[in-house]
């Protein structure tokens, strides 16, 4: 389901877009850069460069990936934000703390969830009960039981009123209303009168996938309303980079835009495509397959694995509290060995 529940601080690492790696079929593979990736030595946490350069010693109990030049670390019990230096350039005074996306993110103190800038400075009084991470000029906060929007000024564009309420993409978000699942447009409006028993975000390829009421099936739709895939899949997610992940049973499928495979459903559980490759599952072990033809690029050696972002991964080894942190690069070469 879409975004009604309290944010999670979600480590994706991703600046702003740099090199175009190329692609086909509908979706574009773009190189991220990132200033600095968080990396774990006895405990704490500091960050490397993407040669796997110490660019800031450990210090911090706890630190998300660099976003929009900070990160937000947890120095003892309470959040901040720090620069690929380490520097705490936004002092650690707050219970929660999420990405920056633009010149806002989301900071949850004793009085509820607002926003603060780049700076620091707060932006949105802490009067929420939850707050999400801006996408498309809109971020989703939830006043009560109800969901609306603010915009990157900061300003109630959207009065609390959905039960629900999904991230804008190009223009559109999915909400959850009395009568189901519709979407809306950034002023609010309805943009398209059918509703759904569930429906999810739009992607690069301009197709979101939905659930119509009565059936147990997922299709996608395109940004008029109209099903243009009509699938019959158990669950279904946005296409990224040209393909969207699918669940035929208990085993996940990519398919593209015109419904094809490319990989069949055989895999236990897939991340979504990212610079051209996606964490996978056949078994008990992460590995990576490419976006040009579906085939596996590296042994299955993970226990967990994240998105390629800058050009490299986090991923894990171990389990329990044996789990070791490390990146790896396109080729599945360590940069940065597992450590705890």
């Amino acid at each position: 389901m879409l975004r009604s529940l309290p944010l999670a601080l979600v480590a994706i690492l991703a600046l702003s877009a740099c090199d175009t790696l190329g692609g086909s079929d509908g979706g574009s593979v773009t190189r991220q850069d990132v200033a600095a990736f968080p990396v774990q030595v006895d405990s704490l946490w500091g960050f490397m460069d993407v040669e796997g350069r110490l660019t800031a010693q450990p210090r911090f109990g706890f630190a998300d990936e660099v976003y929009n030049g900070l990160a937000a670390v947890r120095d003892g019990a309470v959040w901040g934000y720090a620069s690929p230096d380490g520097q705490l350039v936004i002092p650690a005074t707050y219970e929660a703390a999420g990405r920056f996306t633009g010149d806002l993110a989301p900071v949850r103190s004793d009085a509820g969830w607002g926003y603060v800038n780049t700076s620091g400075t707060v932006v949105v009084d802490p009067t929420y009960d939850s707050a999400l991470e801006m996408s498309d000029d809109r971020a989703a906060v939830r006043a009560g039981f109800l969901w609306g929007y603010i915009d990157a000024s900061g300003t109630e564009v959207i009065a609390p009123q959905y039960a629900a309420a999904g991230e804008f993409v190009d223009g559109l978000a999915p909400v959850q209303t009395a009568d189901g699942w519709q979407y809306i447009d950034r002023s609010g409006a309805v943009a398209f009168g059918a509703t759904f028993a569930e429906a999810r975000a739009f992607s690069d390829v301009g197709l979101a996938p939905v659930r119509e009421a009565g059936s147990e099936a997922w299709k996608f739709i395109d940004t008029d309303g109209t099903i243009v895939l009509n699938t019959t899949y158990a669950s279904a997610m946005p296409f990224t980079e040209g393909y969207a992940r699918v669940e035929d049973g208990d085993r996940t499928a990519f398919i593209g835009r015109d419904g094809e495979f490319l990989i069949g459903p055989e895999m236990r559980e897939a991340g979504p495509f990212s610079e051209g490759l996606a964490a996978v599952r056949f078994n008990n072990r992460w590995t990576y397959v490419s976006r040009d033809d579906g085939l596996v690029v590296m042994s299955p050696l993970f226990s967990s694995a994240r998105p390629f972002r800058g050009g490299l991964a986090q991923v894990t080894t171990g389990s329990g509290d044996k789990v070791k942190t490390g990146y790896i690069n396109e080729s599945g070469q360590y940069v940065w060995e597992p450590s705890n």
